[in-house]
């Protein structure tokens, strides 16, 4: 595992984690489909400049939607998994539950990733790698069970989407990495990215007909208090982040991807003591030990094994 890939595992994690706090915010004062359809306006627009101004290169044509050979089809059922099904669940999870519990619910991700990486890509992950894999979940959920709920209130259904988010998240990461064979990391992140601009508008702007203030579609953009929210979500959350994500699942095995959501979760707990002026206490440090020991343990295995291989 290169340093490059470590260090885009991390910072996707922490950007992941902290996203949590940004959909909560925005989500108090603005619907979730009006959340979910005007970041990826912002999403798109942005890949396009970049794509206008020859940054990236998108090589993907009209014409390979039509050829099986392509292999399209895994890059259209990444974006069907993420954006369109992941960010729905995990939006409408994250305005039903607290931070924390949204944190701990997707740190358990690693173990579903070894389900779906086995079915996918027919890859098994070993014993010693779901060993580390636990102990990781072990660390989050001590954490949520001394802790409790930071404030707020969990709703039954809000808990069932989170769960729906990683089982979804964890297809996302098979086909993302079973796409990188034959398509670039931008060009995933830019495909993907399209799908939920043309789902969540598309379903956003026939709600807005229905309930006649449609000439209300961009009032959210006008609020001084979602400027930062938006821009969160739609450039460094939804471009560069899914971009990293793409990027590392092109290198390394989903359920190591997986592992390093560890860092989801303590940066969440994180945000909840420096922007919500929750308080941390001893089992924060002991839960965040046990996250750290799973994400360098699992490194280590696959720096050995690729060593090996090599």
């Amino acid at each position: 595992m290169s340093f490059l890939v470590f260090l885009c595992a991390v910072l996707k994690g922490s950007i992941y984690g902290l996203s949590v706090f940004f959909v909560g915010a925005l989500t108090d004062n603005v619907d979730v489909l009006d959340v979910l359809a005007l970041r990826y306006i912002i999403s798109f627009a942005a890949l396009s400049v970049l794509r206008a101004l020859k940054v990236i290169k998108i090589k993907v044509r009209l014409k390979d939607f039509f050829d099986k050979k392509s292999g399209v089809s895994d890059l259209l059922l990444a974006g069907l998994f993420e954006p369109c099904l992941y960010m729905f669940f995990e939006t409408m999870g994250i305005s039903m539950t607290t931070g924390i519990t949204a944190g701990v619910i997707i740190s358990l991700s690693p173990v579903v990733n070894c389900f779906t990486e086995a079915w996918v890509l027919k890859v098994k992950a070993g014993a010693l790698k779901i060993s580390f894999l636990i102990v990781g979940i072990i660390g989050a959920l001590y954490i949520a069970i001394k802790g409790g709920s930071a404030g707020g209130e969990d709703k039954p259904l809000g808990i069932l989407f989170m769960f729906l988010a990683i089982i979804v998240g964890a297809f996302f990461s098979s086909f993302s990495s079973k796409s990188s064979k034959k398509f670039s990391s931008i060009e995933i992140t830019y495909i993907t990215v399209a799908m939920g601009l043309i789902l969540f508008n598309g379903v956003n702007v026939v709600r807005h007909l229905i309930n006649g203030n449609i000439e209300n579609y961009f009032a959210p953009y006008f609020n001084v208090e979602n400027i930062s929210g938006f821009i969160f979500l739609g450039i460094i959350s939804t471009c560069l982040a899914t971009f990293m994500n793409n990027y590392a699942l092109s290198k390394i095995p989903p359920t190591t991807m997986a592992a390093f959501g560890g860092i989801s979760t303590l940066v969440t707990v994180l945000g909840g003591v420096f922007l919500s002026g929750e308080n941390i206490y001893y089992y924060h440090y002991i839960g965040f030990a046990l996250i750290l020991f799973r994400m360098i343990s699992v490194s280590v295995l696959d720096i050995h094994k690729s060593r090996k291989q090599a």
